[in-house]
């Protein structure tokens, strides 16, 4: 494929056309129907990626992102866009979709620093400006006091249920209207785990529709008052032992059975679908991974302290940081923080699998194998696709070498900061 390389100053221009004319709030809903805004399917956009990364035409696919997100304004994509043009060396591109990201809710103080392709940036205004907003974003995050559970988008939600479980023909744009009437917020997480409307109708509508009707009446937001204060007693323990924590928003969306919780530049998100076990949960068309995976309400904390961690790791050791290691590792942090926040000792079936010593050498010498490989297919995110052993066992082994490195440092808070920010995995 032949790179196509646009004159940076030409990109600035248009760049700096499409924010200006999108900060206007509204404008483009208002001149058209829902109907006839862009939505992109994600696996479509990112299709040929490898190739285009592989040739170093990091522009043009910044390029394709910001017109794919004209009508979508996910902050998600203005942030990977903002992250290619680093790697095309074009700071002034960087700069206006970060401004972009954060008008449409970006909230991560530390987001330059993930830009790996960023060597430098001018110090003109708009940078200047950039930095003023993340160190406000920085500033008001450091208090517990920000975080909150929004769970605007579960309530509003099930009206487009009901209405797209009972028109399946028009469902698809039923769900798209929900995308762009619902909270800002949707719109990431559209990005990053619904993907496209087929996926949505196809878990909620298709596969699972009794499981959904049931959840509507097992979600009741009054039960996560008491779950709230929980969590914010466990993040304050977290502040006494890492000072420099920040507490985003955690938002509770309707997923489609895919993820308990995942974390993203604005925030935590949680998928409030895999939170309705009970005895009287309906089973029918859930995969089995799904059957097993779904937990109780009352795990809500754990997930959403073990996601605000991911949000606050900041590697840089960008040589290994596809690596098993790195992987596990970033996982296993995350499980052993919950347990030094919350003072609950980690239980779970993977650690009785470990305890027998037959099973640990195997595993540990296998992980040993796999250490610098990219091929993370034994270890994570493989529940349903594995036999030989549990599924998500590096998420365990992480855990534990965390555990062993903390009980082992002489300074116990350092420690904590080393394991949220180290800048060499080996």
């Amino acid at each position: 494929m032949k790179r196509r390389n646009l004159p940076q100053v030409f990109i600035f221009v248009y760049l700096l056309t499409f924010f200006l004319i999108s900060c206007k709030p509204g404008i483009e809903k208002d001149k058209k129907g829902i109907s006839s805004l862009y939505l992109p399917d994600i696996n479509e956009l990112y299709k040929d990626y490898a190739q285009l990364d592989s040739t170093g035409a990091h522009d043009s696919f910044a390029n394709t992102l910001v017109n794919a997100n004209r009508d979508l304004n996910s902050s998600e994509l203005y942030v990977e866009a903002a992250s290619l043009y680093a790697q095309a060396g074009q700071s002034d591109s960087v700069a206006i979709l970060l401004h972009k990201a954060i008008d449409n809710g970006m909230a991560n103080p530390k987001v330059i620093s993930k830009l790996h392709g960023l060597r430098s940036h001018p110090d003109s205004p708009i940078w200047q400006e950039l930095q003023r907003r993340l160190d406000s974003i920085n500033l008001e995050l450091q208090d517990v006091s920000h975080y909150s559970m929004e769970i605007g988008s579960m309530n509003q939600f099930w009206d487009y249920f009901e209405r797209a479980a009972n028109d399946t023909s028009n469902a698809r744009d039923i769900f798209k209207e929900f995308i762009f009437d619902g909270p800002k917020e949707l719109r990431d997480f559209y990005a990053i785990r619904y993907i496209n409307l087929n996926a949505m109708y196809g878990q909620m509508i298709n596969a699972s529709p009794e499981y959904f009707h049931y959840l509507k009446n097992q979600f009741n937001p009054d039960s996560l008052e008491e779950l709230k204060t929980k969590t914010a007693d466990w993040m304050r323990t977290f502040k006494s032992i890492y000072p420099k924590a920040v507490f985003p928003k955690v938002y509770i969306v309707p997923g489609i059975l895919n993820s308990a919780g995942t974390a993203t530049e604005m925030g935590l998100f949680v998928g409030g679908d895999m939170y309705g076990r009970s005895e009287s949960m309906p089973t029918e068309g859930l995969t089995n991974w799904q059957k097993d995976a779904i937990m109780k309400v009352s795990d809500l904390p754990a997930i959403t302290i073990h996601e605000l961690m991911h949000f606050q790791q900041n590697y840089q050791d960008t040589e290994n940081k596809e690596t098993v290691l790195a992987q596990v590792l970033s996982e296993g942090v995350c499980d052993f923080l919950v347990e030094l926040c919350s003072g609950e000792e980690l239980m779970n079936s993977n650690l009785i699998y470990l305890s027998d010593q037959e099973n640990e050498q195997k595993i540990m010498e296998d992980l040993r194998m796999d250490l610098f490989s990219e091929d993370n297919s034994k270890w994570l995110y493989n529940g349903g696709s594995i036999s030989d052993r549990p599924h998500d066992l590096g998420y365990t082994v992480g855990y534990l070498i965390s555990k062993s490195y903390y009980h082992n440092a002489p300074n116990k808070e350092n420690a904590v900061a080393e394991l949220l920010n180290t800048n060499d995995f080996l």
